[in-house]
């Protein structure tokens, strides 16, 4: 191997004396360091191939074949996690609760169950504010109702809320005579 062949990442190897074998490509240390480097970088397979300059169903028989190459990939990938986790864990720790949940989730393996007292599934969302949604088994005008029949919402009936200044938009559920 020449001065010049240590400074590309990736070269390609022709046969041996007499032909024997065939072409392959052999990563150097400067393409092992870039594997890594990416890897933990979060970069994809396809990107990494492409900085060495070959195919990536390449790169995937060159891991396969030499397990420096795939050591580099899963020391980079290993990297990423832990400062994925990390970055999480400091969200935790600073009170957001949907990273909390979510390492709860995928660290302890933790999940949703349903209560034994529930008849059925209910799933929960939780959007980016940190808001839980949970589906409804009621339209909104039912639930304020119910809630104004136990005497624990004094507000305007649904069907009456003025949405627009001088107009009132009338709930199509409590609508009548259409």
């Amino acid at each position: 191997m020449t001065d010049h062949d240590n400074d590309l990442p990736a070269r390609l190897v022709s046969p041996g004396p007499g032909g024997e074998g065939r072409t392959h490509w052999e990563v150097t240390p400067k393409g092992l360091a870039i594997i890594e480097e990416l890897a933990g970088r979060g970069c994809h397979l396809t990107t990494i191939a492409q900085v060495l300059g070959m195919h990536v169903a390449t790169l995937r028989e060159v891991r396969k074949r030499d397990p420096e190459v795939d050591e580099a990939y899963q020391r980079g990938l290993a990297r990423e996690h832990d400062a994925l986790v990390g970055g999480l864990r400091a969200a935790a720790d600073e009170g957001n609760i949907v990273a909390a949940i979510y390492l709860l989730k995928s660290k302890h393996a933790l999940y949703d169950q349903p209560s034994p007292h529930s008849a059925t599934n209910v799933q929960v969302n939780v959007d980016n504010s940190g808001v839980l949604v949970v589906p409804a088994k009621m339209s909104m005008a039912e639930f304020l109702e119910e809630r104004r029949a136990a005497g624990a919402y004094e507000g305007p009936r649904p069907d009456t809320v003025e949405r627009v200044p001088g107009q009132t938009i009338v709930d199509p559920e409590t609508r009548r005579g259409d």
